[in-house]
């Protein structure tokens, strides 16, 4: 039952890192300068969180399986993300590229590392 249980999460996350990078790429398409509407960032954007803390909830799982402690250590970069969307709400600036800039570069880890670390979990799954 463990076995099954912890195979359906590993196939979970898998699928949710997966979905993860197409607003992350899009994103970051934008920060690199290629022009979209504004609302397609933000929609890109409030995506990329809402899909990072659902595939953050299943590595916990998967760790609880196994019998292992485990701290997602990105919680500023969820912080950061939020308060990036309020200040695009908030702002008469139509512009949200410095709000998701600040928002990646203050996190720690990077947004970068973050990616990168799911990219190699996905891998071992």
């Amino acid at each position: 039952m463990q076995d099954e249980r912890e195979a359906q999460t590993r196939k979970a996350i898998s699928a949710e890192i997966e979905a993860l990078q197409k607003p992350y790429k899009t994103v970051k398409a934008y920060l690199a300068g290629a022009e979209m509407e504004t609302f397609e960032v933000v929609a890109s954007l409030r995506a990329f969180k809402d899909d990072l803390s659902s595939v953050s909830a299943h590595v916990l799982t998967l760790y609880q399986l196994k019998g292992q402690r485990a701290k997602i250590t990105w919680d500023s970069l969820f912080t950061n993300i939020n308060t990036a969307l309020e200040t695009i709400q908030n702002s008469a600036n139509t512009k949200p590229k410095a709000a998701i800039e600040l928002a990646f570069n203050m996190s720690e880890p990077k947004v970068e590392e973050v990616m990168a670390y799911l990219a190699k979990l996905r891998q071992s799954l």
